[in-house]
C-alpha cells in the first residue's frame, strides 16, 4: 500500500493494475463490485417482463457450463432429488443383502448424506429401512409403515430389496441405477447455482428455512429436522465459496415475509453474513444449530407493484434490499400495427390516462402486446383486452365502470338506455324522494367484433 500515489488532498489514486486488484480484494470481499448488490428486487406493474428478465439475464450468471462431469458431480446431480428410501433401495439392488454398515459405505448413501441435514444418517438409513419392510416380515415390530413396502430383514440383520415388489412398485430405480453406473457422456453439461421459487400465502418458515416431520429413529418414532430450499441453497454455497449462488423469488411479496424470512431478516445484510466484519448468526428453532447466510448467496426477487392483494413488504425488509424497476415501456412495441392500431401509441395512451386517475404502479405491460405473429395479430388483440387489459382495469377501479371506459371508451364500457335499462323493484316498496336512480353500465366482449369494431381502439389513441 505504500507504493500509491495521492492527489494533493488524498482524494485522486494513481495505482497499476494489480494495486487496483488489491484495493478492491480489501474494500470488497469475494471481488464482488458494487453493481452487484446480494440482495435485490425487480418491481414493477404486471406485464413488464419481470420473470422474463430473470431467465434471460439472470440464470445464466448462476449456471455452470462444462464439457464433462466429475464423478462426484454426477452423483450429486442424480442423488439430490431422491428421497432417502430410494437411495437405499438403490443401494440394495446393487449390493445384493446386506448389513448396514455396508448400505451407509455405498457411494450413492455417501452421497445423499452429504445432502442432507440429518444428524444422525445411521438412525435415518434404519428408521427409512423398517417403514418401508413388508409386512410379512415377522423381524421389524413396527406397525405404521408407508408405501412402497419393498424391503424386507433377514437373520443376522441382512436386509434386501426384494425384487418382484421393486419391479412391480418402483420399476424406475433399477434404471436410475444403471444411470450411476454410466461413465458422463461427452458433450455440455449446465450445473445450476441457483434455485428458483415462487413465493404464495401458504408457503412458510419450514418450506424455507427447515420444519419438521414425522419419521423413525431406529424403533422410535420421531420428528426429522428437514432443510427448507434456501437452507440447502446456503449449505451448497458455503461449501463452494468461488462461486456464487442465487436464490429466484417470483411474486416475493404474495408471501408473509417476514414470517417466511423469520430471523434471517438480519442475517441477509452484507456486512452480517458469514465472514464478513460484523457477521452474525442466530441458533435457528428447531435443529438447534447455529447458522448463517454466506457470502456469495444472492436473493433476487420479483415483486407486482399493483397487486392489492398481497403483503407489504415492512420497513425491516425494504431496506435491505436494492430495487430495479421493469417499467412499462411502450418503445418497445414501436413499427407493431394491426391494421392502422399503432400498439405503441395504443399502450402509452391507456398508460397516461391510468397515471392520470390512479398512478404509475397500475401502468399496463407491454409483454401483453408482443411476440404475436401476423396472422393472428388482430384476434390476439382482442383476447388481450378480454383477458387481461378490461380484467385488470376492474381490478384497479374496483370495478368502476366509468373509470374503466375513461380509459378505453365507450365501445368497450357501454351505458345502458331505453328497455335495457329498466328496473322493476319489489311491489309494497317505493323508492325515496332522496334516492335518484343511478346510470347502469354493461362491459362488452372485446373479441365480438359487432360489438367492438376495430376502430375502436383506434379510437383510444385518437382520444375518442
Amino acid at each position: 500500500m505504500a507504493d500509491f500515489k495521492g492527489g494533493n488532498q488524498g482524494t485522486t489514486f494513481t495505482a497499476t493494475k494489480e494495486q487496483y486488484d488489491a484495493i478492491l480484494q480489501i474494500a470488497i470481499p469475494n471481488n464482488r463490485t458494487m453493481r452487484d448488490p446480494l440482495n435485490k428486487i425487480l418491481y414493477g406493474p404486471p406485464g413488464t417482463g419481470k420473470t422474463y428478465k430473470l431467465k434471460a439475464e439472470y440464470f445464466g450468471r448462476y449456471t455452470t457450463h462444462v464439457e464433462a462431469l466429475t464423478r462426484e458431480q454426477r452423483l450429486t446431480e442424480m442423488v439430490q432429488p431422491l428421497t432417502w428410501w430410494e437411495v437405499v433401495a438403490m443401494v440394495l439392488l446393487d449390493l445384493g443383502p446386506s448389513k448396514t454398515s455396508a448400505i451407509m459405505d455405498h457411494e450413492l448413501l455417501r452421497t445423499k448424506a452429504a445432502l442432507s441435514n440429518s444428524a444422525n444418517v445411521r438412525a435415518t438409513v434404519w428408521g427409512t429401512l423398517q417403514m418401508h419392510t413388508v409386512t410379512e416380515c415377522e423381524l421389524v415390530k413396527y406397525t405404521n409403515r408407508q408405501e412402497p413396502l419393498i424391503f424386507n430383514k433377514k437373520e443376522d440383520s441382512i436386509w434386501e430389496v426384494l425384487p418382484a415388489e421393486a419391479d412391480a412398485l418402483v420399476p424406475e430405480l433399477r434404471e436410475q441405477l444403471r444411470h450411476t453406473k454410466q461413465s458422463d457422456a461427452p458433450g455440455a453439461h449446465q450445473i445450476k447455482r441457483y434455485e428458483f421459487i415462487t413465493f404464495h400465502q401458504s408457503f412458510s418458515y419450514e418450506d424455507f428455512i427447515e420444519g419438521i416431520k414425522p419419521g423413525l429413529k431406529g424403533e422410535e418414532f420421531a420428528y426429522d429436522i428437514v432443510p427448507g430450499v434456501f437452507k440447502q441453497l446456503c449449505s451448497r454455497a458455503e461449501k463452494d465459496p468461488a462461486n456464487d449462488y442465487a436464490i429466484f423469488i417470483d411474486e416475493i411479496n404474495r408471501g408473509n415475509v417476514s414470517a417466511i424470512f423469520g430471523e434471517l431478516i438480519s442475517l441477509i445484510e452484507e456486512d452480517k453474513r458469514a465472514g464478513m466484519p460484523h457477521a452474525l448468526s442466530v441458533l435457528l428453532p428447531y435443529s438447534k444449530k447455529p447458522f448463517s447466510v454466506p457470502p456469495n448467496l444472492h436473493i433476487i426477487g420479483t415483486m407486482n407493484t399493483a397487486d392489492r392483494s398481497v403483503e407489504a413488504l415492512d420497513t425491516a425488509l425494504r431496506r435491505r434490499f436494492s430495487f430495479e424497476e421493469c417499467p412499462s415501456d411502450h418503445t418497445k412495441l414501436t413499427g407493431l400495427n394491426v391494421g392502422e392500431v399503432a400498439l405503441d401509441v395504443l399502450l402509452q395512451v391507456i398508460n397516461a390516462r391510468i397515471e392520470m386517475l390512479l398512478d404509475r404502479d397500475h401502468h399496463i405491460g407491454h409483454s401483453y402486446f408482443m411476440n404475436w405473429t401476423d396472422a393472428d395479430k388482430e384476434q390476439k388483440l382482442r383476447q388481450v383486452f378480454k383477458n387481461n387489459i378490461i380484467p385488470l382495469l376492474k381490478e384497479y377501479f374496483y370495478g368502476d365502470p366509468v373509470k374503466v371506459g375513461m380509459v378505453v371508451g365507450p365501445a368497450f364500457v357501454k351505458e345502458l338506455n331505453g328497455k335495457e335499462n329498466q328496473v322493476w323493484f319489489a311491489k309494497g316498496f317505493k323508492a325515496g324522494e332522496d334516492i335518484e336512480p343511478k346510470p347502469r353500465y354493461a362491459f362488452t366482449d372485446p373479441t365480438d367484433a359487432t360489438q367492438v369494431p376495430l376502430k375502436a381502439f383506434l379510437d383510444i389513441c385518437d382520444g375518442k
